[in-house]
């Protein structure tokens, strides 16, 4: 996550989130919800590279032990994060938990989040990809086939151009998921093992050249 966002913030007190608010939530209004507090942001990112307790996070993040469980309980509820496994430590029982993979926004559900959200998720969709990359290279897989894609294209672009790759990079997201769907028809009837994949697209502005 961004580490632009402040590490000082309210108590969990302060907005406790009621049962059927959560369970009534879009996905992506939970991602929100969860990414709300400076506090949860930290523990999702931490949580996307590695399972940890509360304890380990509140170490790591240097919280309150007590403030950090109600942020995890908070993302628990919200669905941001899942127990793995369960400890018997000096008489306790300590919970794991890992993140949970993220829902996708559409361009309007992007505009209406405020700028310090949106740098967090953005901040948070890197980090997930980076860590999909590194695994897929550290273990071997990432150029196990000769149809392998990746590309880095640098561009000198107008509003305009810029707004018309960015929807087209969207129509192309939809493309993606309608092959995954004709994909799992054809493996229904073929019984062709999935192979596991990660689709990415980007398109930002990079700050002006010194």
């Amino acid at each position: 996550m961004s580490k632009s966002l402040s590490k000082a913030g309210r108590t969990g007190s302060e907005d406790a989130p009621a049962t059927k608010q959560v369970l009534g939530r879009a996905p992506h209004e939970k991602l929100v919800k969860g990414l709300g507090h400076p506090v949860r942001v930290e523990c999702l990112t931490v949580l996307t590279k590695r399972i940890a307790s509360p304890r380990e996070l509140s170490e790591i993040l240097q919280h309150d032990l007590s403030n950090i469980s109600y942020h995890v309980r908070t993302l628990e509820e919200l669905g941001l994060i899942e127990l793995v496994r369960e400890e018997s430590v000096r008489g306790a029982v300590a919970h794991y938990y890992k993140a949970v993979e993220r829902p996708m926004f559409s361009q309007t559900e992007w505009q209406q989040l405020s700028p310090k959200v949106r740098q967090a998720i953005s901040a948070y969709g890197w980090d997930i990809l980076i860590k999909d990359a590194s695994d897929a290279i550290e273990k071997g897989s990432f150029d196990s086939r000769q149809d392998v894609h990746l590309s880095r294209t640098t561009l000198l672009l107008d509003s305009e151009g810029f707004a018309r790759l960015s929807r087209l990079m969207e129509e192309l997201v939809g493309t993606v998921l309608a092959e995954q769907a004709a994909a799992a028809e054809r493996m229904s009837k073929s019984g062709e093992k999935p192979l596991h994949a990660v689709a990415a697209t980007a398109l930002f502005p990079m700050p002006d050249p010194e």
